[in-house]
């Protein structure tokens, strides 16, 4: 066989269009692409639209910006912008969702949904990608509660929720109570408690099905959602933090720094950290401490090694060798909600212990009245 005819046998194998090509070369290359550039595959025909079913995207944080008044009454619709790290300096703007952003509150992030509660006092999740909405419970006390503040509503909330069988769980602390509801219940149901605490933030870890919350003294207080009423009081951690006095530098730790506050999160492996920040005008500092189970003290180890801290969903996704994430990064959105200040908003590497700030072209796009982070296509 002459080498013309060789060459020719061997073109012919080859798919004349790229809907031919094979489904399992496909998924290999869609396994390892973004959730956006995922989504551009799936819409280029019908075969990459089967191909890319089973695959999921590499996990890229994202930012969502919520509008102010002001900035809806002036383009007369209720979009927020988002900002996608791995597409460069792009920003995109989400359709009108038919929900009034400039006044409304996001409680909590969850993957790619959005925990909200809006001027009607009513608290709904949101999918802004895929524009599904779950009405929550509406209930009396709430009201009430919410009557006792003026109408202020306490930020400590966090959720779970299941992509596909759209299962959830919602956990919020409001003014001295803690109340949570379920798919499938018809109301909020109080969890008993003989203790009145405020606390700053809770998380939730789908791996052991419990709710954390970190109140002042290094004490981690866990209650457990795998039943359908978790036990009264739930239970704390015993634990306090390592006399800061043995270490070399922290003199001026407490005076270099104005603002302080502690944040939990849990990590792939389900293990529980604080995060203690330390702020002063333009300086910023990250601690992360966990808990050593001979000492029951929390130690410093200020690392994540191949995981990024998603602080604003408390907890921790894969961060190596996927372009577009920083792995031993915080990715941080301010210390309190709703944030209306820039320089507040960026990624905090850990190994070099520098601020990534967000591209200005972002803020300049649109006055924000609150911003947070979230991962798209979260499973």
């Amino acid at each position: 066989m002459d080498q013309n005819k060789k060459n020719s046998n061997r073109l012919s194998v080859i798919p004349n269009k790229w809907s031919e090509l094979c489904q399992d070369l496909l998924r290999s290359v869609f396994e390892r692409l973004s959730f956006t550039n995922l989504t551009r595959a799936k819409s280029v025909c019908r075969s990459w639209n089967f191909a890319s079913r089973d695959c999921l995207p590499n996990l890229i944080p994202w930012l969502i910006l919520f509008p102010l008044e002001e900035e809806v009454i002036n383009s007369d619709n209720n979009s927020c912008l988002l900002f996608v790290p791995d597409d460069k300096d792009k920003i995109y703007k989400t359709r009108d969702l038919g929900v009034d952003f400039a006044h409304s509150l996001c409680l909590a992030t969850y993957g790619s949904w959005l925990l909200m509660f809006d001027h009607l006092r009513k608290p709904y999740i949101l999918n802004p990608l895929t524009l599904e909405r779950i009405d929550l419970p509406q209930s009396l006390f709430i009201h009430h509660y919410m009557s006792k503040q003026d109408g202020r509503c306490n930020r400590s909330a966090c959720f779970w929720i299941d992509d596909i069988t759209k299962d959830y769980l919602v956990v919020w602390f409001i003014y001295n109570i803690i109340v949570f509801t379920k798919k499938g219940y018809d109301t909020w149901r109080l969890v008993q408690t003989s203790e009145i605490r405020m606390y700053d933030q809770i998380v939730y870890n789908h791996k052991d099905h419990k709710v954390y919350t970190y109140v002042p003294y290094g004490h981690v207080y866990v209650w457990d959602f795998s039943g359908d009423v978790p036990p009264k009081d739930g239970y704390h951690l015993p634990a306090s933090f390592v006399d800061r006095e043995i270490e070399q530098g922290d003199r001026f730790y407490w005076g270099k720094y104005l603002n302080y506050k502690v944040k939990i999160a849990t990590t792939l492996s389900g293990e529980v950290v604080l995060v203690e920040i330390m702020h002063r005008l333009t300086s910023w500092q990250f601690r992360i401490n966990e808990l050593n189970p001979l000492t029951k003290r929390w130690v410093k180890i200020d690392v994540l090694g191949d995981e990024a801290l998603l602080l604003d969903m408390g907890f921790t996704i894969v961060a190596k060798d996927i372009p577009g994430i920083k792995k031993n990064s915080i990715y941080f959105s301010g210390l309190n909600h709703p944030i209306k200040d820039p320089k507040h908003i960026f990624v905090y590497d850990l190994t070099t212990h520098t601020m990534e700030p967000v591209p200005q072209c972002v803020f300049s796009s649109m006055f924000f009245s609150d911003a947070r982070w979230f991962v798209p296509g979260f499973n």
